[in-house]
This record gives structure tokens, sequence and C-alpha cells, in this order.
């Protein structure tokens, strides 16, 4: 058996992020998670996710695009390059407070992300939706990013 493929969740709602982590796990994924943009930053390198689930309003109506404007547009030489082509999907509520429309942006160089969901949102929905854009992603990042020493205080799993 390979390697177990690697989430990433971005998103302040604790409670929400608790939810998703026992159904993916229990789904088989590793899950991992940070609460703002900027701790998100500094663990994408550490996690290397084969995906991430990304929410847009967290610290400021923004956060979550500064998340895809650094991984999609630092350039080979940003600390970011190696999750450029990572998988995003936008799991978020942007529509219903700013009463803008971002799905039809999808793909685009405006929202360079894999999948725009509005909350709320069924897990089994989402599950649908990792699951089918995994299955097209050749092998797990984790195998293509070098391992990162562990966190002080965290323990990680080494891979085989």
């Amino acid at each position: 058996m390979g390697q177990r493929r690697r989430l990433m969740m971005i998103d302040d709602d604790v409670n929400l992020v608790n939810v998703f982590r026992l159904v993916c796990t229990a789904k088989g994924y590793e899950f991992f998670a940070a609460h703002s943009a900027a701790e998100a930053l500094e663990k994408i390198p550490e996690v290397g996710p084969d995906l991430i689930i990304l929410d847009v309003i967290m610290e400021d109506f923004v956060a979550g695009f500064r998340v895809v404007s650094e991984l999609r547009a630092g350039g080979p030489d940003s600390r970011f390059a190696k999750y450029a082509k990572v998988p995003i999907i936008m799991l978020t509520s942007v529509t219903s407070k700013t009463h803008l429309n971002f799905s039809d942006r999808v793909g685009t160089a405006l929202l360079p992300v894999d999948a725009f969901i509005e909350k709320p949102v069924k897990p089994a929905e989402i599950l649908a939706k990792i699951d089918a854009i995994l299955a097209q992603v050749p092998e797990p990042a984790a195998s293509r990013c070098p391992a990162t020493p562990p966190t002080p205080g965290r323990r990680r799993r080494r891979p085989p």
C-alpha cells in the first residue's frame, strides 16, 4: 500500500475543522489543520499536503485569497514553488457574505483553484470532490517533498 494522501484544511471554524478531521481520517486520509492564513503559510512546507481545503474569510475578508496567491504566483524561487500545483478546494461562505459570485471564476487567473464550494456543505459532498480531484493526481505530494524536521513538541510520521 502506498502513502496515505495528506489533506490540509485551513479554516478558522474549529468545530468545522474537527468534523472534517473525523470524516477525512475515517476515509483513510492524513489530516492537518491551520486556523489562519499566516499559520497555513508556515505549516504548508512542513506538511507537504496533497490537497488543500481553504476558507476565504478568516483573520480578514481576503485571507484565503492571499494563501492562493502565495502558492500559485510565487515563481520558481518562491519557498512555495513546489506547492504551486497542489489542488485547492475553496470551501467558504464568502458569496453569502459579500453577494459576489466567485464560482464562475474557478480555474482562471483571478481564482486559480480547482473547486469552489459554498458553505454549508455535507461531508459526503466534499469527500466526493476530494476523491475526484486526487484521482487525477498521480502520487502523494509528500513523496515529492523533502522530509522536513518535525516542529518541536509534535510527532511526525517518517515516510517508509
